[in-house]
């Protein structure tokens, strides 16, 4: 995130906390809030919408302001950069054999709004198909029952007109040393005995796998 968007980002948050549990609130309120003049309220708000960061609606008594699904992204942004700068990362390790999946990553991984994500939260645009472990060792089980506990990278829950596309975490990994990060959909069919795993490239083919070889994956979460 640049400082613009910081700045932008404070703002919001500063703005639906104090509003979020009001009918209304009016521009002489935000503007003790924010310690702006009226006339910037008003300019701040509009900008605020036409980022689509929230929706607005005027009353007689003031606004309604409520958060959108672009505007909770941009705040889990920030909190994920603040969280990074002041928690301690820990190093997980985990074993464990390559398995065939059913193709869903694939799938997953065509959808835009989960590769425009992965590419702005990761940092790289992900290959359109996942590698499927089997964990078999009680320490990696174990640490696969400690992401669940773990925050990670989250991308939110995104509501189109016909269907819903559920909320993601992500953890930065490495793959026999290969970048690649642990992908867990909140919603997922898998055991906790399986992770999936998303990289720049075919974790396969770089690695040269086939099912049944084993690889060390090492997570920070």
């Amino acid at each position: 995130m640049n400082s613009k968007e910081i700045d932008i980002a404070c703002t919001l948050a500063k703005i639906v906390s104090f509003s979020k549990d009001k009918e209304c609130v009016t521009q002489s309120e935000i503007s003790k809030l924010l310690d702006i003049s009226q006339q910037s309220v008003s300019r701040k708000l509009n900008e605020l919408e036409e980022m689509k960061l929230i929706s607005k609606s005027e009353t007689k008594n003031g606004a309604s302001i409520s958060l959108t699904n672009e505007g909770e992204a941009l705040l889990l942004q920030c909190l994920e950069m603040i969280k990074e700068a002041i928690e301690t990362k820990r190093e997980l390790r985990f074993k464990g054999k390559v398995v065939s999946g059913l193709g869903e990553g694939k799938i997953f991984l065509s959808i835009k709004y989960y590769e425009e994500e992965i590419s702005r939260r990761m940092g790289f645009v992900p290959y359109p198909g996942t590698l499927n472990l089997n964990l078999y060792d009680k320490r990696s089980i174990e640490n696969r029952i400690i992401l669940d506990s773990s925050r990670g990278i989250l991308i939110p829950e995104h509501k189109f007109e016909d269907r819903v596309l559920g909320a993601v975490k992500m953890f930065p990994a490495t793959v026999n040393g290969i970048e690649a990060a642990v992908i867990i959909p909140l919603r997922t069919v898998h055991p906790k005995s399986v992770i999936e795993l998303i990289s720049p490239f075919s974790i396969r083919e770089k690695l040269k796998l086939k099912d049944g070889d084993e690889v060390e994956v090492i997570v920070m979460a």
